[in-house]
């Protein structure tokens, strides 16, 4: 049970969906205004978009039930239990990448790597932000420390303190996100967009290097060792840095779409 951040009458409100609701509500209008930028149909884009949604949320249930598959199997009726584990971050973003590959697939009205592009800054939004829900609720704490920056959190024993890890993933995230919007500034002053993306590929580079270097500090990394999610970062990155040198070379050549919204 999460932290409870207000009442609506006798539902409680907790902290993490909060955050969590918030931040995925505001990444979805950010990313259908972001549509015209990338020259995406509208209409076609907001369904791509949709039901690039409702992979991503199953994505993140299934990293989760294929993980601790045991558990599920033994109690069928678990799978239904929201507040037992978590929606996990690395099977939200391949659920959502595998819809949208599947939706764009021979669509002459959204492109696959466009769409990435556009929808690449505020995913690391929704990341930035709904951390602080994990932070407040107390999950995906650290290790034990007495780092500076170590804080004690309300299911410890008085006297221990832990990473925030929450907080090194929000931080790290935003910073990534900086980088993506300034070097996708410079892109557009150069008269239109890539055919080929160039955000997202990066995004997805530097953010798996940024989980593969935290995640250690996680409570349950010394009990655990790697996860799906960790496997499934390593094997993407080698796709990813082909997809990256890809997309460099095309933008070199300056293979820019023929018109940009602005």
């Amino acid at each position: 049970m999460y932290p409870v951040l207000f009442r609506i009458g006798n539902i409680p409100v907790e902290t993490y969906y909060v955050f969590w609701f918030t931040a995925l509500s505001l990444t979805l209008l950010w990313t259908v205004r972001r549509l015209p930028v990338y020259g995406i149909d509208d209409d076609e884009g907001r369904r791509v978009i949709s039901w690039s949604f409702v992979g991503m949320l199953a994505g993140a249930r299934a990293f989760e039930y294929i993980w601790n598959f045991p558990v599920y199997w033994n109690d069928p009726s678990l799978i239904w239990d929201l507040n037992r584990g978590g929606l996990a971050e690395v099977g939200a973003i391949s659920g959502a990448v595998l819809t949208a590959v599947a939706l764009c697939w021979r669509n002459p009205k959204v492109s696959f790597e466009r769409l990435c592009d556009a929808g690449a800054p505020p995913t690391l939004f929704t990341m930035a932000l709904g951390r602080w829900g994990c932070f407040f609720a107390g999950c995906c704490v650290g290790v034990p420390s007495t780092f500076r920056l170590a804080r004690h959190f309300p299911y410890d024993p008085l006297g221990v303190t832990r990473h925030p890890t929450q907080l090194y993933y929000s931080f790290s995230t935003a910073a990534i996100l900086l980088l993506l919007l300034l070097l996708e500034r410079r892109i557009l002053r150069r008269g239109g967009v890539p055919r080929h993306s160039l955000i997202a590929p990066l995004g997805l580079i530097l953010y798996s290097i940024m989980r593969l270097s935290i995640d250690p500090l996680r409570a349950e990394a010394g009990t655990d060792g790697l996860s799906l999610s960790h496997w499934t970062l390593i094997a993407a990155m080698p796709f990813e840095a082909i997809w990256l040198t890809t997309s460099w070379r095309a933008f070199r050549k300056k293979e820019f779409m023929v018109s940009v919204s602005n």
